[in-house]
């Protein structure tokens, strides 16, 4: 892929973003009060990729959460999702959603047959309906990630601490890194997230809350470290206008999934595809270009801590009701 496309295409999902941020603000209106602003609106955006309708294969049904913007989450996914289909005799229905909740929803319903979900997602449909880990992917031979705290560069924010009062943008509802763990380092401080930030809102991307600090749209966000990384390889632009000034323990990656009742058979071979992708010559660029080394089975204990962080935030809020 050329680097000026790339940017192109970068560019054009922040003018996009922006947009998107700036109408939303200004229908809010200008005050004083603490508020929560969610980009996602009354529109639902579902987007899906269908294969050749000549290809008369037995369809595997895709889905893959709102990390990244749908466009790139397509361009550096797509691809791959085909060649591991492949490996099943599969053409591959690749479907897209705003939200996290909604791909659980999809998994849950069977609309989907696997799905590239976050930690915390998996965590709540595992505890919702059994949801079961088909894969993880290993990234700089580790299968774990954190949250990054990231403010913009030239600002005098050096610390979670510095963000009181400021205005704190968001990823998803759902999100591990995106949500709940600065909801847990607000709770640790007594405090909640409306408490806490002047104003917060909903990007319903990892990469749409780096352009949104990058841009000076908010003071600061809690990202996924795999999409900054990934972000700051391919194309710096804009996380270079970003930097991180806290980073959180280790979490189970975010893992592929599928419903507990999914057929064995077909998840077996799935597995077997999954996990040996990478001695595939074709898979191996495209690994490469989003930075996994293989992929891996998965353990459930890996996202422990991720549930005892839900608990801890929750226990902390009945609290604060009482």
């Amino acid at each position: 892929m050329e680097i000026t496309k790339q940017r192109s295409d970068i560019f054009t999902c922040f003018i996009l973003a922006t947009l998107s941020i700036l109408l939303t603000l200004m229908a809010y209106g200008c005050s004083d009060e603490r508020s929560t602003v969610n980009l996602q609106g009354s529109s639902e955006r579902k987007i899906s990729s269908h294969t050749d309708i000549k290809d008369h294969r037995a369809v595997l049904h895709v889905a893959i959460g709102a990390m990244l913007s749908p466009e790139i989450t397509r361009r550096y996914y797509e691809d791959l999702v085909k060649l591991v289909a492949a490996r099943v005799n599969r053409r591959v229905i690749f479907s897209q959603r705003r939200t996290y909740a909604e791909i659980n929803e999809m998994v849950k319903s069977r609309d989907a047959d696997i799905a590239f979900v976050c930690s915390g997602p998996y965590t709540k449909g595992h505890q919702d309906f059994g949801m079961q880990i088909l894969a993880v992917p290993v990234v700089n031979d580790q299968h774990v990630y954190h949250s990054y705290i990231i403010a913009r560069v030239g600002s005098d924010i050096e610390s979670f601490d510095d963000l009181k009062d400021h205005r704190f943008a968001f990823t998803d509802p759902n999100s591990n890194t995106g949500y709940l763990v600065p909801n847990y380092m607000c709770a640790k401080r007594g405090e909640t997230v409306s408490s806490y930030f002047r104003e917060t809102f909903f990007t319903h991307s990892h990469d749409n809350s780096i352009k949104a600090v990058a841009g000076g749209l908010a003071e600061g966000a809690a990202v996924d470290s795999l999409i900054w990384e990934f972000m700051n390889r391919v194309d710096p632009s804009d996380t270079s206008r970003t930097k991180i000034v806290e980073k959180s323990e280790p979490y189970g990656i975010p893992p592929i999934v599928v419903h507990p009742d999914f057929d064995n058979d077909l998840k077996r071979r799935l597995k077997s595809a999954f996990l040996s992708i990478h001695r595939n010559q074709k898979a191996v660029p495209l690994l490469r270009e989003i930075n996994i080394d293989r992929f891996v089975e998965g353990i459930d204990s890996d996202y422990e801590s991720v549930r005892e962080m839900q608990k801890w935030v929750e226990s902390f809020k009945r609290g604060k009701k009482n």
